[in-house]
């Protein structure tokens, strides 16, 4: 039993440490990591649909996700739809991870 304790606390150690040696976790092989919980991008609405809950927004790239530039529908609380108008320039927050991404919040600029 006592080996078994140490190999499974080697194994765990081994793997942290190799996480830390600055090596990208992300390339390997069923270790992408998660997107970070609320990326930051800008752009316009082209389309607010309150009865769906979602908008859509033409938005410049974002690095962190490593999306391009483009034009996408995103789920959106309807409080935050109350808060824009279509053609607006805005900055917006949007959540990965889940079955669709979401802006969970949004500013006119």
């Amino acid at each position: 039993m006592k080996f078994v304790l140490a190999a499974a606390a080697s194994l765990a150690l081994s793997s942290a440490a190799y996480a830390q040696a600055d090596h990208d976790m992300s390339k390997m092989p069923g270790m992408a990591m998660p997107a970070p919980a609320g990326a930051q991008g800008a752009g316009v609405v082209k389309k607010i649909d309150p009865r769906a809950g979602s908008v859509t927004l033409q938005h410049g790239p974002i690095p962190v996700l490593s999306w391009p530039a483009m034009t996408m529908a995103f789920k959106a609380d309807s409080a935050l739809l109350k808060t824009v108008k279509v053609g607006q320039q805005v900055n917006f927050t949007v959540k990965t991870g889940g079955a669709a991404p979401e802006v969970v919040a949004i500013q006119p600029k």
